[in-house]
This record gives structure tokens, C-alpha cells and sequence, in this order.
């Protein structure tokens, strides 16, 4: 299954680890943190990836829906 992976660095001046994602990159929107990086890349094989964590949160409808992109 080819699938994207996105890396993003934020920097902050507050301990992030229990604070949502979506407010995590809110707070960089906003200027509370600071985002340095943000890149994607196509992979391929998920399955073959280090960060890969076998989530079936992409099931076999979206392994079609893909495929045919």
C-alpha cells in the first residue's frame, strides 16, 4: 500500500506531551511555537517502513481507493 509520511518538527518553549495534535499545530500557527520543518514523502510499502506501526487504520477500501490514484 502506497501511503505519505510526514515529518514535522515543532519547537516550543512548553512541554507539548500532553497537549492535542491539532492544538500542538494550532499553537505553531499562531505563534505561541515555532514549526522549523515540514516535509512529505511518497512510501511505497508502509509495511516496510522503521515507523511503520501495523495500524489498521488504513484498511483494505482505502488500499483500493489508492491503488487506483
Amino acid at each position: 500500500m502506497k501511503l505519505w509520511k510526514t515529518h514535522i518538527v515543532i519547537w516550543s518553549d512548553f512541554d507539548p506531551g500532553r497537549m492535542d495534535l491539532s492544538r500542538l499545530a494550532q499553537e505553531a500557527e499562531t505563534g505561541e511555537a515555532y514549526c522549523s520543518r515540514m516535509e512529505a514523502a511518497s512510501v511505497p510499502d508502509a509495511k516496510l517502513d522503521l515507523d511503520w506501526d501495523g495500524t489498521e487504520f488504513f484498511g483494505e477500501h482505502d488500499d483500493e481507493a489508492a491503488d487506483a490514484a
